[in-house]
């Protein structure tokens, strides 16, 4: 849960606002769909239960997360999230990129990266990181072109994963 600095980034018609739990819904389906779970490192289908718990998670107190939903022209398209702030929060992983089934290739997962990015910056992150399949060439070039250069590679359970990292200052 956000406890300070901005809740949104954008504008009207392209921004990140923070998730609210009336959010559950798309983002369980968002996140259970079967596309976007192999892009995710868990690629099994978990119960609304077992996700409700982890959305409750977020917004407990002492959680530093900060969740956003997508927003195109007022609709909710997809989300992302900013994590594991370092104690002094010049570090910080991003992910939980999803983006709706339906408005996939319209550009929004980049939009709403470089958004994320900005936002990062603003609250002080000097150093941003990443994890994504390889071979997951829509991200992999989003990625590339919004800076990230990789850092290392992991084998886990015959897929790929490289590690990612851009530096904001």
């Amino acid at each position: 849960m956000i406890s300070a600095g901005p809740r949104e980034a954008g504008d009207a018609s392209f921004r990140l606002r923070e998730v609210r739990p009336a959010d559950s819904g798309d983002l369980y389906l968002w996140r259970m769909d079967p596309e976007s779970r192999l892009m995710f490192r868990s690629v099994e289908e978990v119960s609304r239960e077992t996700h409700a718990r982890f959305l409750a998670r977020y917004f407990r107190p002492l959680n530093r997360d900060q969740w956003f939903v997508i927003e195109a022209d007022g609709h909710a398209v997809g989300a992302i999230a900013l994590y594991g702030l370092s104690s002094d929060g010049s570090e910080a992983e991003w992910g939980r990129l999803v983006v709706a089934p339906g408005s996939r290739g319209n550009g929004y997962g980049k939009r709403a990266l470089a958004l994320l990015v900005e936002h990062a910056r603003e609250i002080g992150v000097r150093s941003l990181r990443c994890e994504v399949v390889a071979g997951n060439g829509a991200a992999e070039a989003i990625y590339d072109a919004l800076g990230f250069r990789e850092t290392g590679r992991e084998e886990i359970e015959d897929r790929t994963f490289r590690y990612l990292v851009r530096e904001l200052s």
